[in-house]
């Protein structure tokens, strides 16, 4: 079984045995503003952004499920007054793009080529009636793609491999604030998807081409916004422990024997990103795949 449809199979089994009270967390969504025409919205999945235009509300992000997208449907209504024009997909992911089908059919959805590539072949049951079907990308890219919505510029990037193969980056460009998607998880430990294409070293440099964009406040995939030293003390975790990896293997090292003796410090105050109660990202799982990656023990991208 594919992971994400592992971790989904999670939750539907918490929601069936939770009941109420487990529904009402993993449906429950905040919303901090950023400025009069930018909130974020946070809940059971990636963190959402809603960018007021004079032409339309742009959504990048859609979470978990088809409610969470109507809930965003709704809020970016209350908060911009315009029905919602664009969706913006920043990966693949179930938490990034299962709400795409709660939107009205003809609302543009942009993505890069290989994130449509991996829904079509990992998630094509979920997006397989006609509704659902219309709202996986329809505008893809491989590079860069700069759109004007009225009196709203937004620039996107696929700066390379990272989180997966397809990630990209969405820079609100009179917010001067940048959307990271799950190339940047606030003060959490991040999740390689080496089978869709993810890479560590590629990761470094595409946070070094990430960088080189005109923002000021970050909104990451998980984890509270913050600003550009944050996702560069990102960066500087990232290459310590991926120094402590491959120092490792060079010395001769086990897998068991890297997470027994690993000293890192860049990770102070990070928390494991929680799955399920007894599952989670932390800090060895993290290092556990980059030890894969390191090895070769890549599994095959469709």
């Amino acid at each position: 079984m594919k992971g994400w449809k592992w971790i989904l199979l999670i939750v539907v089994v918490l929601i069936v045995g939770g009941g109420g009270l487990f529904w009402n967390l993993l449906t429950r969504l905040t919303i901090e503003r950023l400025s009069d025409d930018l909130h974020v919205v946070r809940g059971s999945g990636g963190n959402a952004a809603i960018l007021k235009t004079s032409e339309g509300a742009v959504i990048v992000d859609t979470m978990l499920l088809r409610y969470q997208g109507e809930r965003l449907k709704e809020e970016a209504m209350r908060l911009t007054g315009k029905p919602v024009v664009m969706i913006i997909n920043t990966h693949y992911h179930l938490d990034h793009t299962h709400g795409n089908p709660a939107f009205d059919i003809g609302t543009r959805v942009v993505a890069t080529e290989r994130t449509l590539h991996h829904l079509k072949v990992t998630d094509a049951e979920y997006f397989a009636d006609e509704e659902a079907e219309a709202l996986m990308p329809g505008e893809v890219f491989s590079d860069t793609r700069r759109i004007t919505l009225g009196d709203k510029n937004i620039t996107l990037l696929h700066p390379g491999r990272g989180h997966t193969d397809g990630d990209l980056v969405v820079l609100f460009e009179e917010e001067a604030t940048l959307h990271a998607g799950d190339l940047f998880v606030y003060q959490h430990y991040p999740f390689i998807d080496l089978e869709a294409g993810g890479s560590v070293d590629a990761w470094l440099s595409s946070l070094r081409r990430v960088l080189a964009l005109p923002f000021e406040r970050v909104i990451p995939g998980h984890g509270e916004v913050t600003d550009r030293q944050g996702l560069e003390q990102f960066r500087r975790f990232m290459i310590e422990a991926w120094n402590a990896v491959t120092m490792a293997s060079a010395e001769g090292k086990n897998l068991e024997e890297l997470l027994e003796t690993v000293e890192l410090t860049e990770d102070a105050g990070y928390t494991e990103i929680k799955l399920v109660i007894g599952i989670g990202l932390d800090r060895d799982f993290l290092l556990s795949t980059m030890w894969q990656d390191a090895h070769g023990e890549v599994p095959a991208r469709p």
